[in-house]
């Protein structure tokens, strides 16, 4: 038996002449390395390819009658990260895409204050937010850490915008029980959409976005999130930000299906970034000029996605 056949024999390859020539060719280059773990490296890439096939054709026999909608999964399917991910037994992130693709999706826009929303305990993915700056609005840091110790799911996690003048008031007054600080993401905003602070003397080109848990983190991700150049988008709201910044965070922090809660919606982009990416969404938005023009924008938005 020669080693070919004893590597055939421990990974049982579905294309074995392709795995022979690979391995052949690993090892003229790099007679010196272990070629059992090239040979696992060849077996998992092939596992991959075969259960993207089998995901695409569970995803067939859905009935999906939106183009756009249809496109965006078959997309994320074909992405690795998420089907090496299945295979490593995160099926709960198909199973939730599968489940929005079937219908069961989320829209709702309230205009009320969240501290008195009638949102269930634990029933929340994910909060992404971005609070009002000022100093006299910091306490609402608090009350939105206290609110979101009570509606997230455990592990689930908070994302908050801040400001960076009255950071180290925020962050003490978000030490709430039940949430823990995990991290800080850097919100980039490059080109010409710097602000100026006038009383700090500094133009600022990023964000900072706090990250916080109910419980122990369990999701890797990168830490720096960008928005387009100059996208600076006050179209629905003076303090609003980009679909493009905001795109990019919904991706990196949540999974299709998830429901995402935005307790200050604003003029709606952290609603509109879950509806282009296959995100259940709920907002709630005190401010009723802000309601209305938020609410008409997703509900247009969604109505454009399912019959696009």
């Amino acid at each position: 038996m020669n080693s070919f056949e004893v590597i055939n024999n421990e990974f049982c390859f579905f294309d074995v002449e392709k795995a022979k020539k690979r391995i052949s060719r690993y090892q003229k280059i790099h007679p010196a390395k272990d070629v059992f773990v090239f040979a696992q490296k060849i077996k998992f890439e092939e596992q991959i390819v075969l259960t993207r096939d089998e995901l695409i054709a569970e995803l067939h026999l859905l009935n999906i009658n939106s183009k756009f909608t249809k496109k965006e999964a078959f997309a994320m399917i074909n992405n690795d990260k998420f089907v090496s991910n299945y295979i490593k037994g995160n099926v709960s992130s198909f199973s939730k895409l599968k489940n929005y693709l079937q219908g069961n999706r989320i829209l709702k826009i309230y205009n009320e204050d969240f501290r008195n929303s009638k949102i269930e305990n634990e029933s929340i993915d994910l909060i992404v937010t971005d609070p009002p700056y000022p100093k006299q609005y910091l306490n609402l840091y608090k009350d939105l850490a206290i609110y979101a110790e009570r509606v997230l799911k455990p592990g689930g996690s908070l994302y908050a915008m801040a400001g960076q003048s009255y950071l180290p008031e925020i962050m003490n007054l978000m030490s709430v029980d039940g949430l823990k600080y995990n991290w800080t993401l850097c919100y980039l905003t490059p080109g010409g959409q710097s602000p100026q602070l006038w009383q700090r003397k500094v133009n600022t080109f990023w964000k900072p976005i706090l990250w916080y848990t109910k419980g122990t983190n369990n999701k890797w991700l990168g830490d720096v999130v960008k928005s387009d150049v100059n996208d600076n988008d006050k179209d629905f709201h003076f303090w609003g930000q980009s679909i493009s910044g905001m795109n990019d965070l919904i991706k990196r922090v949540s999974e299709p299906g998830d429901l995402i809660l935005d307790p200050f919606l604003g003029g709606g982009t952290t609603g509109a970034a879950c509806l282009y990416n296959l995100r259940n969404f709920i907002g709630i938005e005190l401010d009723k000029d802000c309601y209305k023009t938020s609410k008409k924008r997703l509900f247009q938005i969604n109505e454009e996605i399912i019959n696009g």
